[in-house]
């Protein structure tokens, strides 16, 4: 056995959830803290700010999407997903809808995440896409039922369709779980994510 070969680089990653299954925005501010206690993880450009990657996996924050949604005239149903969309190209989310029409999915309404792009360096401004989310809901009672392997077979099916563009990436498309991610020092990713500052985000 070579054990030259057997270990990887590993750029680190950590779990905080609450005992009792209640969110709250302190499990949020646990995340973001070991999020910045890997700063020595991962690589750090030129400009100083600009990193490697960092990011948050986070159950959905249903208290702070019900704000937004009623912000937006919209009041989410009991049953609803979020697509988190990265690209450069803002017809890319017309496609999106298409796909999502085509399998019994409808979408209550798109969002633009706030960002503060002063928490980014150089190299990540250059790279920065259009991030936008999807809010999505079952259009019948058949989609209601297996909705999450819906919400999977259409994030594949978009993925296929635009394989060839190198700035489109969904980062999370599920009614469960949303990523907040990106090129973005993890010291800096409560900056960059407005979001991330509320206090309704639990």
């Amino acid at each position: 056995m070579d054990l030259t070969s057997m270990f990887r680089d590993n750029c680190g990653f950590g779990l905080v959830a609450s005992i009792d299954n209640k969110p709250s925005n302190q499990n949020l501010q646990d995340a973001i803290t070991s999020l910045e206690r890997m700063m020595h993880r991962g690589a750090i450009a030129a400009d100083g700010k600009s990193g490697d990657g960092s990011g948050l996996l986070l159950s959905i924050p249903h208290k702070f999407f019900t704000k937004v949604a009623k912000a937006n005239s919209i009041s989410l149903p009991q049953q609803y997903g979020i697509g988190m969309i990265f690209t450069k190209n803002i017809d890319h989310i017309e496609i999106a809808k298409e796909y999502l029409l085509k399998n019994d999915l409808k979408v209550l309404f798109t969002r633009d995440v706030p960002i503060d792009k002063s928490a980014l360096g150089n190299q990540a401004l250059q790279t920065l896409p259009n991030i936008t989310q999807v809010f999505i809901a079952p259009n019948s009672i058949m989609a209601s039922k297996r909705f999450e392997a819906l919400l999977y077979l259409t994030r594949k099916e978009i993925e296929h369709r635009l394989i060839e563009d190198d700035d489109f990436y969904i980062p999370s498309f599920s009614s469960k779980t949303i990523s907040y991610k990106g090129l973005v020092m993890p010291t800096h990713i409560k900056e960059f994510y407005l979001d991330l500052a509320d206090s309704d985000f639990e």
